[in-house]
């Protein structure tokens, strides 16, 4: 019985680091999509873009970038974001700021019962709803689906000309 817990903590242990291994490779690099039909964008394609800056323990950096261009070359805004990879749940933050006040557009990610949820309050007359409607997303099967799915409903709830400077 001494020798079966230890042995069971440390298969629970490295199943668990292995896991964050694959999650790793995922988040430290750039991510890019477009959603369709943009509200923001006149009916027209927006893309997006995560850039990649550095990665503090389980918090990584990005930059989430908007471009009403293919090529991605004019950048309509941009805003600072962070990425938290806990044990069981990935948080994806993006700080939007207006005047002097900021807010956080939240994803949360719960990796084992594989859903996901956006919390967010928009500034005063930044929504494009009242309200706002933020759905649930279950059976995540990628998380390239998983950012478009997010940015999507980011782009039809905010008025991202309300952020542009």
């Amino acid at each position: 019985m001494k020798l079966i817990l230890p042995l069971l903590f440390i298969g629970a242990l490295a199943s668990g680091l292995n896991a964050q291994v694959v999650m790793k490779d995922f988040v430290s690099k750039d991510h890019m999509g477009k959603i369709e039909k943009s509200v923001n964008n006149n009916g027209q394609p927006l893309y997006w873009k995560l850039e990649y800056k550095n990665t503090d323990g389980a918090r990584i950096y990005y930059d989430f970038i908007l471009y009403k261009d293919a090529s991605m070359t004019k950048e309509m805004l941009r805003f600072p974001s962070l990425m938290r990879n806990l044990e069981w749940t990935y948080y994806l933050d993006v700080s939007m700021t207006k005047d002097d006040a900021t807010k956080v557009f939240a994803m949360i990610f719960k990796k084992d019962l594989r859903w996901a949820r956006v919390k967010y309050s928009p500034h005063e007359g930044c929504s494009w709803l009242d309200p706002t409607e933020w759905d649930r997303i279950n059976l995540v099967d990628n998380f390239q689906g998983l950012l478009d799915n997010t940015f999507t409903q980011m782009d039809k709830n905010v008025k991202f000309d309300c952020y542009v400077k």
